[in-house]
């Protein structure tokens, strides 16, 4: 996910926070993306359909699918090395919501509001992006 791009290198920081993540950040993460209410999910759909179509405006959606792909492995890494044992549906919701997240930053300026809600679960990462 290398490039020049301010909003693919926003993404480039996301994923290099999350392979950072400790087993017990992970946990966190997890824990409070499974305590959303039916309101939060509406509003994740909402947000992932909003960077859809942003990500088609702006001609980047092979950025979106690299960085998405990258935050996707950079959980999993942090999950391995927290001697998590994976497969593991925590780790899966973690990972699916950091791609979402990704997908957001790649999708730049006009998503930031979008990206902001998505993040809401992000504390150990959120502050570096």
């Amino acid at each position: 996910m290398r490039g020049t791009d301010p909003d693919v290198e926003a993404a480039t920081l996301f994923v290099t926070s999350l392979s950072r993540l400790s087993g017990d950040e992970l946990r966190a993460i997890a824990a409070s993306l499974e305590s959303d209410t039916l309101t939060d999910e509406v509003d994740w759909w909402r947000a992932t359909i909003a960077i859809d179509k942003l990500l088609r405006h702006v001609r980047h959606t092979r950025q979106a699918a690299r960085a998405a792909t990258d935050a996707v492995h950079a959980v999993r890494d942090a999950a391995t090395r927290a001697g998590i044992p994976l497969p593991d549906d925590d780790m899966t919701r973690v990972a699916r919501a950091a791609a979402d997240v990704a997908r957001g930053l790649v999708a730049g300026l006009p998503a930031r509001p979008v990206v902001r809600l998505l993040l809401e679960h992000w504390a150990p990462v959120s502050a570096t992006v």
